[in-house]
């Protein structure tokens, strides 16, 4: 997908087997793409956790990260896998690269490298598994952190003042 009057497709991938409450899509290495993944998390999230508004701001934005690692760093398509949990939601992204993501020390000339941080601090767990010669899996559990509080929201820390320059 190289011209950009092309839009950018995402297919359901039906060559793995799903849970029944998971979704599965194919995705191309194109930044377009990021909205089109994010509407389908929005879908799946409504469906599956509807008026959880936090959990469903900590999905949006843990998709858009891994979602953006694959167009960044990846030359080939990716796959996202979202997965409805006893606890919270499974976010599997995979690609086609073998080298592992990395976390780049925080320096303020860096404007990059702080996305697989924000995903860490958001979910209980973020590991990575090196596909049989194919590439690799990104795996976050982000929780749900209302099912603990009895279905109500549970309180999320407070927002700190922007600084003003």
């Amino acid at each position: 997908m190289n011209t950009a009057t092309e839009t950018p497709t995402i297919r359901p991938d039906r060559t793995r087997r799903r849970a029944p409450d998971s979704v599965c899509l194919s995705f191309p290495n194109d930044a377009r793409c990021a909205a089109l993944l994010r509407s389908t998390t929005r879908a799946f999230l409504h469906r599956t956790h509807p008026g959880d508004r936090a959990l469903l701001a900590d999905a949006l934005l843990v998709v858009t990260e891994l979602a953006a690692n694959v167009v960044q760093h990846t030359d080939g398509p990716g796959r996202l896998t979202l997965t409805c949990h006893r606890h919270g939601i499974g976010i599997d992204v995979s690609d086609t690269s073998r080298t592992a993501p990395t976390v780049l020390p925080l320096s303020s000339e860096n404007v990059h490298g702080r996305g697989l941080l924000l995903v860490a601090a958001l979910t209980d767990s973020l590991t990575l598994t090196l596909d049989a010669g194919s590439g690799k899996t990104v795996h976050a559990l982000l929780p749900d952190r209302s099912a603990a509080a009895g279905r109500t929201a549970a309180p999320r820390p407070s927002a700190r003042p922007c600084r003003t320059w």
